[in-house]
C-alpha cells in the first residue's frame, strides 16, 4: 500500500474518477458531503489561499482512503497556531475520513504517522478534526489510534444533528408526533390553504435551476439569515451555491424545493440527495409571508413526499439542531471535534491551555460574566465545560 499527499491544488482534479469510485463502493458509509464534487466547489470558494493537505492511500493502483484535510492560519482562544483540519466551515454540517472498512484502522493510523513525521513537526500546531459523527467507525477507531500512540488530544461535542428514518406510512409517522404538533401542523396547512393556490416543486436539474434561480436568490436575500451575511445569495456563498448546483446536478443530487403562493415563491429548501440519503441544508422565507410559517409549511411537504415517493431515501437528514426541529424527529446524531496536539512547545502550551486553564476558569468564574467582552477576549466561553482529556 502507498500513502499519497496532495499538497497542490492543481492536483486535486487528477484523483477525481478515483474518488468518485471510492465513494460508490462506500455509498452506505459517505454522504454528498464526502464526494468530489462536494470539496471541489468548496475549495473553489472558500480555501482562501490555504493550501491542501490531502493524504490518500492507494492499493495495487485503487484508491481505498482520503484524509480531505488542509493547512490553515486559526486561532484558539486568541493564541495563533498553524492548524491541520478537514476542509470544512460553517457549510459544512458534517465531515469525516473516507476509506474502506478493511484497511480503516491501518489508514487512520497512517494519517496520524505522516502528520507527525512526514510533513515536519514545525509545520503545524494543532489538528482539528471537526464535526465528526459519533456514530462514525472512523471516530472510535481514530480516537483508539490516539490512546495507542500516547497522543495529547481533548474531544468535545460541538452539534447534535436531528434526522429520521422513514419508514411506514404518512399518517402513521404523523400519528407518532405528539398531539400538539399534530394539531399545529394541522393549523399551517389549513391557513396556508385559505391564503390562496399553493404548489409545491422539486428542482433536480441544471436547467430547471436556472430557470428558477434568480427567484430562489431574491427569497434567500430578503430572508433573516442575510442580515447575518449567510443567506445562500449572500456575497460570499452565491458562487459556491452556483458550482455546486452545477455540479451535483450533473450527478442527480440537487433536490431544491420551492413553495409558490398565488403564483410568487416564498419559501426555498435547498436540498442534496446522493447515497440513499437527503439532506437539508439551508431553508429561507420572505419574512412578510411569516405568519404563515412558510418554512414548516414546506418542511411538511417535502417530508410527506419523502414518505410516500416509492423508492424513499433511507435516510432523512435535518441538519443541525435547533428546538424547533423536535416536531419532527427524537432522533439525534452527536458531532464531535477532535483536537490533536503536536509534540513541540508551543503545542504543548496550547494542549495545556486547552485542556487545563479554559476549563478551569469556565468553571470558577460567574455565569453571568461570561458575556462580560474582557472575557471573550480572554476565551472563556461555555463550550468548554465538557472537555474528554487525555
Amino acid at each position: 500500500m502507498q500513502i499519497i499527499l496532495i499538497k497542490e491544488a492543481e492536483e486535486f482534479s487528477n484523483i477525481k474518477s478515483a474518488w468518485e469510485v471510492l465513494c460508490d463502493e462506500l455509498s452506505d458509509n459517505v454522504t454528498a458531503y464526502s464526494s468530489f464534487e462536494w470539496y471541489n466547489a468548496w475549495w473553489h470558494h472558500y480555501s482562501a489561499g490555504e493550501l491542501p493537505l490531502i493524504i490518500t492511500l492507494w492499493d495495487a493502483g485503487k484508491l481505498v482512503g482520503i484524509a480531505p484535510l488542509m493547512l490553515r492560519r486559526a486561532t484558539v482562544h486568541g493564541l495563533p497556531v498553524t492548524a491541520v483540519c478537514f476542509m470544512e466551515n460553517n457549510q459544512s454540517p458534517h465531515n469525516d475520513f473516507i476509506v474502506v472498512p478493511a484497511v480503516r484502522e491501518f489508514f487512520l493510523r497512517e494519517v496520524m504517522r505522516v502528520l507527525f513525521e512526514q510533513t515536519g513537526k514545525a509545520r503545524w500546531d494543532v489538528a482539528f478534526f471537526n464535526k465528526l459523527p459519533i456514530t462514525s467507525a472512523n471516530h472510535e477507531v481514530l480516537l483508539k489510534v490516539l490512546a495507542d500512540d500516547g497522543r495529547k488530544w481533548r474531544q468535545q461535542q460541538v452539534l447534535d444533528s436531528r434526522y429520521l428514518i422513514p419508514s411506514g406510512s404518512w399518517p402513521e409517522f404523523l400519528a407518532s408526533r405528539t398531539s400538539r404538533t399534530r394539531k399545529t401542523l394541522r393549523n399551517i396547512q389549513n391557513s396556508m390553504q385559505k391564503a390562496g393556490s399553493v404548489s409545491v416543486r422539486n428542482i433536480r436539474t441544471w436547467e430547471e435551476f436556472q430557470q428558477v434561480r434568480e427567484e430562489v436568490y431574491s427569497v434567500a436575500k430578503q430572508s433573516w439569515t442575510e442580515m447575518h451575511g449567510d443567506s445562500i445569495a449572500s456575497r460570499a456563498n452565491k458562487g459556491f451555491f452556483d458550482d455546486l448546483s452545477l455540479s451535483v446536478a450533473r450527478k442527480g443530487w440537487l433536490s431544491l424545493w420551492t413553495l409558490q403562493l398565488n403564483g410568487k415563491m416564498i419559501a426555498i429548501e435547498y436540498h442534496l440527495r446522493a447515497y440513499g440519503k437527503e439532506h437539508a441544508m439551508r431553508g429561507h422565507y420572505l419574512p412578510e409571508f411569516a405568519s404563515l410559517s412558510p418554512g414548516t409549511f414546506l418542511e411538511m411537504q417535502i417530508l410527506k413526499n419523502t414518505f410516500e415517493e416509492m423508492d424513499r431515501v433511507q435516510k432523512y437528514d435535518l441538519g443541525n439542531f435547533y428546538d424547533y426541529k423536535r416536531k419532527w424527529t427524537d432522533h439525534s446524531e452527536p458531532h464531535m471535534a477532535v483536537s490533536v496536539f503536536n509534540n513541540q512547545l508551543y503545542s504543548r502550551f496550547i494542549a495545556l491551555n486547552e485542556t487545563v486553564t479554559v476549563p478551569l476558569l469556565s468553571r470558577i468564574i460567574p455565569q453571568k460574566f461570561w458575556s462580560n467582552i474582557l472575557f471573550k477576549t480572554c476565551g472563556i466561553n461555555t463550550n468548554r465545560l465538557n472537555i474528554k482529556q487525555h
